[in-house]
């Protein structure tokens, strides 16, 4: 089924942002000042030129809005001022990032030159600032730093090629970056040799954590296209995929009960809850806006979270708990329906008179089987419900973490190659996002620490629910399954019994007790198998044990958080480690059913 009406919303901007670090006086030779300039102004155009070039091969996976580029910057002295005013002269927007608050900062400038800085912050369309750090500090710098790699895609270095002087120096951040396989674009501060491009992919086989002297380089100029299109180009093999994503929805025009209806009979549910829907669109949305509401005040940034990640979130939420039921209640569609079939032959021996029609039925059952495996496979509703799944998880998280200036753009994957179709369309969301307005004070940090633990109890909550829902769903079946072998035993030896100590043979062939026998010691195996089936299939003990944990590891992240002092770079670390706990499920979900796609039950 495929829709073209697509909603406003969905399809991203397409938006690529470069980080710079550099040196600053006297490191970095001023009267080389125009040279760099010009570097980084062709550098830029070159970018914009490539941009245009991906927008217009990618077609219908972006919006209608013209491509943007933006430089995020600290905005030093030196190399990132340079910087920030050739984006500025080259049409693209800036972003600020700061290591203390705009007061603080000054103080760290030479009489005459927080002026040219302080231009800037007024042309900036956002500004964070690490409020918590004093003049000086170097953990300030290091922390804005690595939000600068965090926001960017393409990391600008002007830097003369020398050892690191410091924490949190150029030669460090560049490092980071080569290391996280982001592309570095390095303008010699020396002035001796064109920008080069450094970056893991350009290796036939990308390296793990790739070393500052071990990547390789190429001509900026030369490659920067290929990497401009590596890094935003949709992905072309998935793009029926991002069409269905954005096209107006219409999964709800069907009800799938073979899931829940197993989850109620076996008592991990309660037969009421055959009446509830899947959760509607917006009410996913309203949930998960109650952890981002008071962002709202955060500039563009809080507006783009309610107008552009929510609605993709939600859509992305509701699609993954769609397709769950769809790919479960077909599996136990499959393994009832392989039993009722078995049920149908063995009654031939009990009722041949009607033989010919129970064969007729075990036919059609089995032409049932065959169908809705085949719609399953068509309709991929595994895959499709593990990636909406692992969106809605990564969006979910992104709002978060870009709160704290972390748009992750290489959290899961290591960038070197065209994404899929989710990463492409998170990493998209995370572009047009971009860096938060915002002081990071306590009062700040404070706000970000109550959505995170508003979202780690009710994960937590979660996750308890549907360990103790999963074992008992997992008892029930095995018990049930055990009682029917022990029942084909009883059978087989009732059978045994009457048959050797029986004095009237006669009245035994009368009642037919062979073909008796022979139905139940047949049938019982057979749903004690189909049974087995649904359990493994469904992974339940796993999937139970899996939920314990991760409900354990996320309240022991909350204590950590409770205990731990308020701080930018704590809750930062904090933030990456709920990202862990909460992605690992996912991974885990599909490394299962990638290895266990639904084939016909035999």
């Amino acid at each position: 089924m495929e829709h073209t009406e697509r909603e406003t919303g969905f399809q991203p901007r397409l938006v690529l942002r470069f980080g710079v670090t550099g040196h600053r006086p006297p490191r970095l030779d001023v009267a080389l000042q125009e040279r760099v300039k010009q570097q980084c102004c062709e550098i830029f155009r070159l970018a914009q030129e490539s941009l245009h070039a991906v927008r217009e091969a990618g077609g219908a996976a972006f919006s209608d809005d013209v491509p943007e580029m933006q430089l995020v910057s600290s905005l030093a002295e030196g190399a990132d001022v340079w910087a920030a005013e050739s984006a500025l002269e080259c049409g693209a927007n800036l972003a600020v990032c700061l290591p203390f608050a705009a007061e603080q900062y000054r103080r760290d400038f030479a009489p005459g030159q927080w002026a040219r800085s302080a231009a800037l912050l007024s042309r900036a369309r956002s500004i964070a600032s690490l409020a918590e750090y004093r003049a000086g500090d170097e953990a300030g710098y290091e922390l804005a730093g690595r939000m600068v790699l965090s926001q960017s895609d393409i990391l600008l270095a002007i830097w003369d090629g020398e050892g690191a002087r410091g924490r949190g120096g150029t030669t460090h951040i560049i490092g980071e970056a080569v290391a996280l396989h982001q592309p570095v674009i390095h303008i010699d501060a020396a002035g001796k040799q064109p920008p080069q491009l450094l970056w893991s992919g350009l290796h036939e086989a990308v390296p793990d954590r790739p070393s500052l002297d071990g990547v390789e380089r190429a001509n900026a100029a030369e490659v920067l296209p290929q990497v401009v299109a590596a890094l935003c180009a949709p992905p072309s093999d998935r793009q029926r995929t991002l069409n269905r994503f954005y096209a107006h929805d219409t999964l709800r025009s069907r009800r799938f009960l073979g899931w829940p209806v197993l989850l109620a009979a076996s008592g991990a549910r309660p037969w009421r809850s055959l009446l509830n829907r899947t959760p509607t669109l917006e009410q996913s949305a309203q949930d998960e806006w109650r952890h981002l509401e008071e962002f709202r005040i955060h500039g563009a940034f809080g507006q783009k979270l309610e107008t552009l990640l929510l609605p993709r979130y939600s859509r992305a939420d509701y699609r993954a708990n769609s397709f769950a039921v769809r790919f479960r209640s077909s599996f136990v569609a499959n393994f009832m329906l392989a039993g009722l079939a078995v049920l149908l032959a063995l009654s031939g021996l009990l009722l041949p008179e009607i033989k010919l029609w129970l064969i007729a039925a075990e036919l059609i059952v089995i032409i049932m089987i065959v169908v809705n495996t085949r719609r399953t496979q068509r309709g991929d509703y595994h895959r499709q419900w593990l990636d909406h799944r692992h969106m809605a998880e990564r969006l979910r998280l992104l709002a978060l973490s870009s709160a704290l200036g972390r748009l992750s753009l290489r959290d899961v994957e290591n960038g070197t190659r065209r994404p899929g179709w989710v990463s492409w369309l998170v990493r998209a969301t995370a572009r047009e996002l971009g860096l938060v307005r915002a002081e990071f004070d306590k009062a700040y940090l404070a706000k970000v620490q109550t959505a995170m633990l508003r979202l780690i109890d009710e994960q937590a909550a979660y996750h308890r629910r549907n360990a103790r829902a999963m074992s008992k769903a997992n008892h029930r079946l095995h018990l049930v399954g055990d009682n029917l072998f022990f029942g084909t035993i009883i059978a087989c030896l009732l059978f045994l019994g009457i048959s050797l100590f029986a004095t009237d043979q006669v009245a035994l062939a009368e009642w037919n007790l062979p073909a008796i026998v022979t139905f139940v010691t047949a049938l019982f195996p057979a749903l004690a198998a189909a049974l087995y089936g649904i359990r493994m299939q469904g992974d339940f003990a796993a999937t139970s044990e899996r939920s314990s944990i991760i409900a354990r590891q996320l309240v022991q992240l909350k204590f950590a958080i409770v205990r731990d002092p308020l701080s930018f770079e704590r809750l930062t670390d904090r933030s990456r480690r709920l990202s862990e706990i909460m992605l690992a499920e996912s991974d885990q979900w599909r490394l299962h059913y990638e290895t266990r796609p639904l084939s016909l039950p035999g």
